[in-house]
């Protein structure tokens, strides 16, 4: 079987500046994907980018945390504040499905009003991950329209969907400290047999992004990783295919659960152990893909999870 990987950048749209440092980085070969937010000030700087650049993938980056809804606030309480701003996501929230279904619905409709495609679609903060009401209307709706959703590290007791498709393995780390390159290149080499998506936050900073997150210096140093020509000539040694998510669409749905069957831990040979888990992370490669971000407990680990921050 062959090896694919998807690097996908998340937070397209987020603002002008990340945006620059996402686009550099496709340029560069470092990654093959994004997903964009379409409730943030930087969505028409993105859309004119991604006109411009067919072969970079783009999907829907469902936002529940960050700015405004595109529905009318009364409309999805359980969403915002008094204000009508966004609830945080620095705490779990009991959101209702059909307020979400409503939100997801809007912003899917204002993704397709760019006259863009979506190649697929996963969720800022990984909130269908941690969330199964979230997680259910997510894949409700990739189903419906046929994309692929982003595979979750955690299975949800949930009714099955038998044509969803998400990919084989997904890897979510972070790699803006010292070694983030050669911990990249690692799992780049590493990767399983079948399609593996690997997460990551690349971008310059600006003032709006200041104005919305605490997930900013980290941007450029990642973006410094990813416009590392290394990334391209270990895919190329390794006979390693960069895809997007594209790549999924004539695949078959591989289990009557819709869901592939999470295989067996994949550990590449010898990385850096980190700890991300309550403050601690850890780089292993598993089949349900976690995130490390000190902010969160439940977001990235540096462990690929398969047929699986607070940013």
């Amino acid at each position: 079987m062959n090896r694919q990987v998807i690097i996908n950048a998340d937070d397209f749209g987020l603002s002008p500046a990340v945006n620059r440092g996402i686009i550099e980085a496709y340029l560069a070969g470092g990654i093959t994907s994004t997903s964009m937010m379409v409730n943030m000030p930087g969505l028409a700087d993105t859309v004119n980018a991604a006109r411009s650049l067919p072969g970079l993938g783009v999907g829907l980056h469902f936002n529940l945390t960050y700015g405004r809804p595109l529905s009318d606030p009364a409309a999805v309480p359980s969403l915002v504040r008094e204000d009508g701003i966004f609830l945080d996501g620095k705490i779990r929230r009991i959101r209702n499905a059909s307020d979400v279904a409503a939100e997801l619905d809007a912003q899917w409709n204002r993704f397709l009003e760019t006259s863009l495609v979506p190649t697929h679609l996963d969720s800022h903060q990984l909130l269908h991950q941690d969330d199964p009401v979230i997680y259910q209307v997510m894949a409700e709706l990739a189903c419906r329209h046929r994309i692929p959703l982003r595979r979750s590290q955690i299975e949800h007791s949930l009714p099955p969907n038998p044509t969803l498709k998400m990919t084989d393995w997904v890897l979510l780390d972070t790699y803006g400290d010292s070694d983030g390159l050669q911990r990249l290149l690692h799992y780049v080499r590493s990767a399983p047999d079948g399609i593996t998506e690997i997460m990551c936050h690349p971008g310059y900073v600006d003032d709006v992004l200041r104005g919305m997150s605490e997930w900013t210096e980290i941007r450029e140093r990642e973006l410094r990783v990813f416009t590392n020509p290394e990334i391209t000539r270990t895919m190329q040694a390794c006979l390693i295919e960069p895809v997007n998510f594209n790549a999924l669409k004539e695949l078959p749905v591989p289990s009557e659960s819709g869901i592939p069957p999470p295989g067996p831990l994949f550990k590449p040979a010898a990385t850096r152990t980190r700890s991300f888990k309550k403050g601690r992370s850890r780089s292993s490669i598993t089949r349900t893909g976690r995130h490390a971000n000190p902010k969160r407990r439940r977001r990235r680990s540096g462990s690929l999870s398969g047929k699986s921050i607070l940013l």
